[in-house]
């Protein structure tokens, strides 16, 4: 999600959990085989597990899964982080459908970078803490551990000079975090994310809360009992997620197919993004990335997304001490950028940007 003012964010927390209820830094890391796509020509894959805290002055004794993508032949300086959305894991990175067009993973590879497209803490094969635990603030302080454990070498075969943050929607307010508190990254790619969010997106986003007790499949991933572990109803992909004349109908039947959880804290400190002084500490080149048919970032009622050039504009002066801040608008697109027919477009200007901002 996107950050708000503080009205906002208040009126945004009130629509989401209404209707959702209703329905420190380095460590020792593990590395196996990442199976069948690790023999791409493309790049060399391997799964990593870093050990990580999810507050400051406790131990690591949660962690957070991986898959870490080196290019073939060549050695990359930079890694991306890549940090998926509510209700989303790594597969939105690496989408198992038509992956030549729908990966960023292995466009990212492609052109030279490394890639860590991890599940968030409480998310997928990482730790599932207590759902109070699963914060803004506890997701921000894994991913610079993540980030920490790349530069020192110990996520993988060498070291990385560069780490980029790479985020989706609430994702990108967890990078921002990263950025700001922890000095994470050396430049920001935000998509599907801007400081405005629409209230009647929100509002209709907010009536497809579901139980996690109702899929079997999530309920089994998280801790017995804990029922601020919370999922989306397989409608909300097309009534949110998609402009859907500009998708796959058989992408948003996969989507709807791998859904996964967030909670209720998530929910409830996904604002903090956007409290004073945050986007101001930040001091790395910041891209912002959205679909002009996002019905929660570019509707009416939330962000000008009718030229790159105007959406910047709105947001450069919420970060003064970036060096640069872009923006890339694609028509044709919704909230979820990556499985739309258009995200090879979207791929290309971010890997274009990239190239000259870092």
């Amino acid at each position: 999600m996107t950050h708000l003012p503080t009205k906002g964010t208040i009126v945004l927390h009130r629509i989401l959990l209404a209707a959702t209820a209703a329905g420190l830094l380095a460590g020792s890391v593990t590395a196996t085989p990442a199976g069948a796509d690790a023999s791409t020509p493309a790049a060399r894959c391997r799964d990593v597990t870093v050990p990580v805290s999810i507050a400051a002055g406790q131990p690591r004794s949660h962690r957070i899964w991986g898959q870490l993508c080196t290019p073939a032949g060549r050695a990359a300086s930079t890694v991306q982080v890549l940090i998926h959305g509510l209700n989303y894991s790594h597969v939105y990175w690496d989408f198992p459908y038509r992956t030549h067009h729908y990966s960023y993973v292995k466009r990212a590879n492609q052109a030279g970078y490394a890639t860590f497209n991890l599940d968030r803490i409480g998310v997928g094969r990482s730790s599932h803490p207590a759902s109070k635990e699963v914060t803004l603030q506890s997701n921000a302080l894994t991913i610079a551990q993540v980030a920490q454990a790349l530069r020192t070498g110990k996520a993988g075969p060498r070291a990385f000079a560069e780490v980029v943050l790479v985020g989706h929607s609430f994702g990108s307010e967890v990078a921002k975090f990263a950025a700001s508190r922890f000095q994470a990254a050396d430049a920001l790619i935000l998509t599907g994310n801007a400081h405005r969010v629409s209230p009647s997106g929100a509002e209709l986003a907010g009536r497809y809360g579901q139980p996690v007790s109702e899929v079997p499949r999530l309920a089994a991933q998280v801790p017995p009992g804990d029922d601020g572990y919370v999922t989306v109803k397989d409608e909300q992909r097309p009534a949110v997620m998609y402009y859907v004349p500009g998708a796959d109908p058989q992408v948003i039947a996969r989507d709807s197919a791998t859904k996964e959880t967030n909670t209720m804290s998530e929910l409830f400190s996904l604002g903090d993004a956007g409290a004073p002084g945050v986007t101001e500490a930040i001091r790395v080149p910041v891209l912002f990335v959205v679909g002009k048919r996002d019905r929660l970032v570019c509707a009416a009622d939330a962000n000008d997304c009718t030229s790159p050039a105007a959406l910047a504009a709105d947001e450069r002066p919420l970060y003064p001490a970036a060096p640069r801040v872009d923006a890339v608008v694609l028509d044709d697109v919704g909230h979820a950028i990556n499985l739309h027919r258009r995200a090879p477009a979207a791929y290309t200007k971010v890997l274009n940007w990239l190239d000259r901002s870092i």
